[in-house]
């Protein structure tokens, strides 16, 4: 393919001067006169059936908007992690590939609550993940095995895809079936007991059918001596009909986790500085956590994160005419967790204390049993038409989808003999053995604490039916208009249970009928360039997150729209891509809580706040031995309004987990046909956890490296991450933070066959 691409590219650049071109043409045709036989040349190319993306950091498509196109038609800022550069950065896991995407931060496990917690632009979107376009919100650690390209929309995108998606959504976008035999396997070994298998098997079956089959396990420590991330899963899928004009393609994923919980390490009162806004008598930005990033505070023969998850999906896509494609697609999934772990805690009462070994942590535990379901069925109709010069690109679509989730809340109590029942008539909760900041006990299970017993659940349901329609107008070459907009009917309802001697709560339900919009304007001079302004809408009801109390169900959605003007550009014949944008998103109406004490009424919908930015960002390759990715976003997130008056000193301040600026940097080299290297870094400011701005993390540079050397279809490859054994704090929470990995190194050999 690059000698291709090579050969391409000089006839393209000898058409620019036609002396050389006349030079070309007289020695041809001298040629043909003297009937010379030249060799016969073979051409070869990529199989167009496989859509795995190619050697580069560069994504040649996004499918983030449901259609296949290319981002310089797309009027918001995306984000494409391929498959190449989650290799280079051996990055098998969501988060560690979401490092790359500006803008992005993490959240530690919240509360009861596990899995991926992202932010996007300040806001949170633990909500707003997607598998292939599917809503895949349940609480799990995704892995990278069988995803091909992780895609990052950014801003307000629920004229796409519903509720949610106020800073963005992800889209993780799965590996398919591709006509060819190509296989690979791979296996790891690394600091902190890391031990990791892969294998990649495809083959065709005939002309049209073939079958591929992603496979993973993995056993790791961590750096934090007790914490343990253990998973495996396996993802076969079969495509028929490839490149005719009927495709249908069937998948499964099954994936578990059996994990030993990591909730990271406390915050210490280091000093009392008065904050100087009026009215505020807190303090003010003095709260760090502890300087203890390796110490481990759960109990590792007692907790446990174990995760289940089965997704099954049915595509049929179908060419009606050259310019006319209907695809229908259907998803189940079924997510299931068992979280078992204990958060520690430090007590803010003595802030003249000062920190020591001795002094006194306590456990907190946070027990929860989860299962949720999804079904779900799509269906797009594609439509390329004209009305005189104008010329449309159509998406009309439907969903139907249907989610539940069974959330069970419980309690281990302690089985001494002769303990009193409380009003729940359950005995006393069992205490969580404490420990010190510096000699934690971390093995040991507690004998007098019971296996975990049931006290409330929720029953959540939500259905959404929803009807979209959009249309890319192209009135020239150089102008389109986008046009959209999509009808949700979305209904949820709650019932709650009680497995106690207390009354459960009141079982709540709502219907929200919304429109949700997306416009934009885009100006495409020549092929190289693209310049948009656009604007979006998004709305979160009560129920976006599965559960909803009595004030909720009589609460309105929030409402959130973004604005934005940006560039693309495409250089060095379309292998680098650059784009830059300015944007404000914005929330105009956020859910706050009343005052009013015993007082049933709707939250109130007057909060604001907004985040405006700039970002920054390149990827691709500057020859073919030179890739880059990087980028860099510069945000000022603020709260405007705060309705509850015992807050009002908030307005003004930073949001939780929305730094001032974040960048990342990753360049490879290819220094002859057997040796590779490469390096980066990723930047992050200071960021506060919580609305008072007390508490915070701060700002950190962290630098990676990897090294490959191969020969043929055998390949080592050696990463090294946090080379300079840098000292930070990743996710967060209002308690406590989860430090960053440390200095740590793997070795993967892998061999193509």
């Amino acid at each position: 393919m690059r000698e291709i691409h090579k050969k391409k590219t000089g006839v393209r650049h000898l058409a620019k001067y036609p002396a050389a071109a006349a030079l070309f043409g007289v020695v041809a045709g001298g040629v043909h006169a003297e009937e010379t036989v030249l060799k016969p040349v073979e051409v070869t190319a990529q199989n167009p059936s496989k859509k795995d993306t190619v050697d580069t950091y560069k994504a040649p498509t996004v499918s983030v908007g449901r259609t296949q196109q290319d981002t310089r038609d797309v009027p918001q800022s995306i984000t494409s992690v391929t498959q190449q550069l989650m290799q280079d950065q051996d990055a098998n896991s969501l988060k560690e590939a979401l490092r790359n995407a500006v803008g992005v931060t993490f959240n530690a496990a919240e509360g009861g609550a596990s899995g991926d917690g992202v932010r996007i632009r300040g806001f949170n979107a633990s909500n707003d993940l997607y598998l292939d376009n599917f809503r895949d919100a349940a609480q799990y650690n995704r892995d990278t095995f069988f995803i091909d390209t992780v895609e990052i929309l950014r801003g307000p995108a629920s004229m796409l895809y519903g509720r949610g998606s106020t800073g963005g959504v992800v889209n993780q976008v799965t590996k398919t079936p591709y006509l060819g035999d190509i296989n690979q396997i791979s296996a790891s070994i690394g600091t902190d007991a890391y031990y990791r298998a892969e294998a990649d098997l495809n083959k065709s079956v005939n002309d049209n059918t073939a079958v591929r089959v992603a496979m993973m396990g993995q056993k790791a420590g961590s750096f934090r001596e007790g914490a343990e991330m253990n998973r495996w899963g396996v993802a076969p899928s079969i495509k028929w009909g490839i490149g005719g004009p009927t495709e249908v393609t069937l998948s499964y994923v099954h994936y578990e986790e059996n994990n030993v919980p990591d909730y990271g390490v406390p915050y210490y009162r280091k000093a009392t500085t008065p904050s100087t806004k009026a009215g505020n008598s807190s303090i003010h930005g003095n709260d760090q956590p502890i300087d203890r990033v390796e110490t481990f505070y759960g109990l590792k023969d007692f907790d446990q994160e174990k995760t289940r998850t089965d997704v099954t999906t049915l595509s049929v896509q179908h060419q009606i005419n050259p310019n006319m494609t209907i695809k229908n697609a259907t998803r189940y999934g079924k997510y299931d967790l068992d979280l078992r772990a204990n958060a520690p805690g430090l007590s803010f009462a003595n802030t003249s204390e000062a920190l020591s070994d001795n002094t006194v942590i306590t456990r907190g535990r946070k027990l929860r049993d989860r299962e949720q379901e999804i079904l779900s069925n799509v269906t797009d109709l594609l439509w390329d038409f004209e009305t005189g010069a104008i010329r449309h690109n159509v998406l009309a679509g439907v969903e139907l989808t249907r989610e539940s989730v069974f959330n069970t809340g419980r309690v281990q109590v302690d089985t001494r003999p002769g303990q009193k029942l409380g009003a729940n008539g359950l005995p006393q909760s069992c205490a969580m053995p404490s420990t010190t900041v510096g000699n934690p006990n971390t093995s040991g299970v507690p004998a007098n604490c019971s296996d975990p017993i049931k006290t409330v659940a929720f029953d959540a349901q939500a259905d959404t039916v929803a009807f979209y329609l959009q249309d890319m107008i192209e009135i020239n070459p150089q102008w389109k208009v986008l046009l959209g907009a999509r009808y949700d009917r979305f209904k949820a309802s709650t019932d709650n249970i009680s497995y106690t001697k207390l009354p459960a709560g009141a079982d709540t339900s709502r219907t929200d009928n919304v429109w949700s919009w997306r416009t934009g304007v885009i100006y495409q001079p020549d092929q190289q360039q693209s310049y948009y302004v656009s604007y979006g809408t998004s709305f979160n009801p009560s129920a976006e997150s599965y559960s909803m109390d009595p004030k909720g169900a009589m609460t309105d959605p929030e409402e959130n729209v973004n604005y934005e003007i940006g560039a693309k550009w495409t250089l060095l014949d379309g292998d680098l891509a650059l784009r830059t944008a300015v944007f404000r998103t914005e929330k105009t109406n956020e859910r706050q809580t009343d005052i009013e004490p015993g007082v049933v009424k709707p939250y109130l919908l007057s909060g604001k706040r907004h985040t405006d930015g700039i970002e920054i960002e390149g990827a691709g390759r500057i020859t073919d031995k030179w890739h880059v990715f990087a980028g860099a976003a510069w945000m000022d997130a603020v709260i405007d309004e705060v309705a509850n008056p015992l807050r009002k000193d908030q307005e003004g301040n930073q949001p939780a987990n929305a730094p001032e600026y974040t960048a990342n940097l990753w360049s490879t080299y290819q220094i002859d046909g057997n040796w590779k290297v490469g390096g980066g870094a990723n930047w992050m400011a200071k960021r506060y956890t919580n609305e008072a701005n007390i508490v915070y993390l701060p700002s950190y540079v962290r630098w990676d490296a990897m090294a490959e050397w191969s020969h043929r279809d055998f390949s080592l490859q050696l990463n090294v991450y946090n080379l300079f054994n840098t000292k930070h704090y990743e996710g967060l929470y209002g308690g406590f933070s989860v430090p960053g990995v440390a200095r740590s190194a793997r070795l993967t050999a892998g061999y193509k066959f």
